[in-house]
């Protein structure tokens, strides 16, 4: 794969700086992760772009000072530093305490609290296909306003105007003369890989899809350690 001399580096956290695990609440970084991070950043701009807030983002790693992206774009900060939620994000604070206080109650499914919004993983559930169905119906009516999104095993609901894709759009547009670099594996990082491509100019993204599975990315790497050794190639 390419490292573009100046590349925006833009980085999922679940399953790409971090192994996937059962509990959301134990997604400890890969050991050379932070300080590898560190180095980066000292050398180029990095955007760590995720589903989970920027407050847990900090909490798995801190002391690294970047910039990221929470909530698949409803958040945006630095590590270290408390965000505003976005007026988008704001403007549905309602029905998600709704949504999340009718999560239907179902044996090995979790409801992550993420502060302004949730997430429901059902990777433990006894049944996971009839999990799987009881969600589907379940979010199957959300509110105008809401869209429910599915990853790994995981169902989120997030404002219908976000995504990770409208973020990451945005900022390398107020970058122009840095090459997109984009690593991820769920389904909510193909709308980012999707509108890349779909806004490059003279500039060609480089896309990279981490694991199986269909994508839009340009390239792919099998596991988290093969994103660990790609990014070392921008030192």
């Amino acid at each position: 794969m390419p490292h573009p001399n100046r590349p925006l580096l833009f980085l999922d956290y679940d399953g790409t700086l971090s192994p996937i695990v059962d509990d959301p609440a134990q997604a400890r970084p890969h050991p050379d992760v932070p300080a590898l991070l560190a180095s980066l950043a000292e050398r180029h701009r990095v955007v760590i772009v995720s589903g989970r807030g920027i407050a847990k983002l900090t909490h798995f790693l801190p002391g690294v000072r970047v910039q990221a992206v929470g909530l698949h774009g409803a958040e945006e900060g630095a590590l270290g530093e408390e965000p505003a939620p976005s007026a988008a994000l704001q403007a549905v604070a309602e029905p998600l305490a709704a949504l999340k206080a009718s999560v239907p109650a179902l044996e090995g499914v979790m409801v992550e609290d993420k502060g302004a919004t949730f997430a429901v993983h059902y990777r433990n559930a006894r049944d996971e296909a009839a999990a799987h169905e009881a969600l589907r119906a379940w979010a199957s009516d959300v509110p105008e306003g809401l869209h429910a999104v599915w990853g790994k095993k995981v169902l989120e609901l997030r404002p219908r105007d976000l995504s990770k894709g409208t973020a990451v759009v945005r900022i390398a547009a107020e970058n122009p003369a840095l090459t997109p670099v984009y690593i991820g594996d769920d389904t909510t990082d193909e709308d980012a890989f999707q509108a890349l491509d779909a806004s490059s100019g003279e500039r060609e993204p480089v896309t990279v899809k981490v694991g199986e599975g269909e994508t839009a990315a340009r390239y792919r790497v099998p596991g988290v350690d093969d994103v660990v050794t790609y990014l070392r190639g921008f030192l």
